[in-house]
């Protein structure tokens, strides 16, 4: 593996564990691209394997979950004057949103398979909600350190963000 994509690795897998914050990213465009390119890489595969909707819907739902999450950070950072950390923030977001749903994949598939032959999901259920718990934290960690506000407060914004989320692409894609 490339040195640089090892160092950038470690340095997710450390915002991820509350351990780094988007200051550790490098500021680049380029990095942001390809941040963008797996979350909604892993986003698609991960609607895919979680829910009965064809693949279009599944590019549709990502791409319009990863244009909510970009000006959502935006505006954020535009409110709290920190507008220069943009490029790392929402890298940070893309990288750690792609690593978690990329770990969370195999449970979530096994929950359809559970769910589409009407099986109890036990403990698998409880670790799936787990790792949307832990996405979470990750989530106002993040804002945390880009906005230099308490956590409590950045719980409150991801709440906000997620809500904000879901309620627009259900509007756009309704689940019949």
């Amino acid at each position: 593996m490339n040195p640089y994509y090892k160092s950038l690795l470690v340095t997710i897998l450390e915002i991820c564990a509350l351990k780094k914050g988007p200051r550790d990213i490098p500021e680049s465009d380029f990095l942001q691209r390809q941040m963008l390119f797996l979350y909604v890489l892993v986003g698609c595969i991960s609607v895919l394997f979680g829910s009965q909707v064809g693949f279009l819907v599944a590019v549709g739902q990502v791409f319009l979950e990863a244009f909510v999450l970009t000006v959502f950070i935006y505006l954020l950072l535009i409110s709290f004057s920190f507008t220069h950390r943009f490029k790392q923030v929402i890298s940070a977001m893309y990288a750690s949103g792609a690593l978690i749903s990329l770990v969370s994949l195999p449970f979530v598939y096994q929950i359809e398979v559970l769910s589409r032959n009407q099986q109890p999901l036990g403990l698998l259920g409880w670790l799936v909600f787990i790792i949307m718990c832990w996405s979470f934290v990750v989530m106002a960690h993040i804002i945390r350190s880009a906005i230099q506000k308490n956590l409590g407060t950045c719980l409150l914004l991801t709440f906000c963000y997620i809500y904000l989320s879901y309620h627009i692409i259900n509007w756009i894609y309704p689940q019949g």
